[in-house]
């Protein structure tokens, strides 16, 4: 894949975390996908760019990075499994198709890895208990997505998944009659009335 960039400018167009953690490939439809993350460092900086949690955190993740490269270099590869695992799964269920059984067997084990380090504080805010993941390991940015992998396929927003024509983002289709079909009517949405208007002219012509 050929490297773009910045993180910081990239559109949070999935709804969900582990939606736009599949979104990090810029087009999926183009034979040169531009892939967002290239490095352990670039999934901190999306997570800072998500606000996926909190700074502290991404801070002393990138602190390990930099003493344990090989290490981060290793999580990072999983990330990326990760990601393009996540990417079928939510592409398959989107055309209302059943997911690979072994593709579920392998989000299972990213699953448990996850809930074996899950920690529990009480939110004194909303007075309930909230479900973390503060270990000081880098795999906490993969279980961070994971975690948020299972209960998207737990939930009846499931069924809002789409995936868009264009450029093959996933996203949520949270519209009230669920017609929505681009990621963006701002980028790819764009670019289908203008495709759609110069080939009424051609037609014309």
């Amino acid at each position: 894949m050929s490297v773009i960039n910045p993180i910081t400018l990239l559109r949070l167009d999935g709804g969900v975390l582990c939606l736009d953690f599949c979104n990090t490939v810029s087009n999926r439809n183009r034979i040169e996908k531009g892939d967002y993350l290239t490095s352990f460092r670039d999934i901190t900086t999306w997570y800072d760019h998500i606000k996926g949690m909190p700074v502290k955190s991404i801070q002393s993740l990138e602190r390990i990075a930099r003493d344990f490269p090989a290490k981060a270099s290793q999580v990072f590869e999983k990330s990326i499994q990760l990601r393009e695992l996540l990417f079928r799964l939510f592409s398959t269920i989107a055309k209302n198709k059943q997911p690979e059984q072994g593709d579920l067997a392998t989000l299972t084990g990213y699953i448990a890895d996850a809930y074996t380090n899950i920690s529990l504080t009480w939110d004194k805010q909303v007075k309930a208990v909230t479900p973390d993941f503060n270990a000081p390991a880098l795999e906490q940015v993969n279980w961070r997505i994971a975690a948020s992998a299972l209960e998207l396929l737990a939930a009846p927003q499931l069924a809002q998944v789409k995936e868009c024509p264009a450029c093959g983002w996933l996203f949520l289709d949270k519209s009230r009659n669920g017609s929505r079909r681009w990621c963006s009517m701002s980028t790819c949405g764009d670019v289908h009335k203008v495709t759609r208007f110069q080939q009424r002219n051609k037609k014309k012509a």
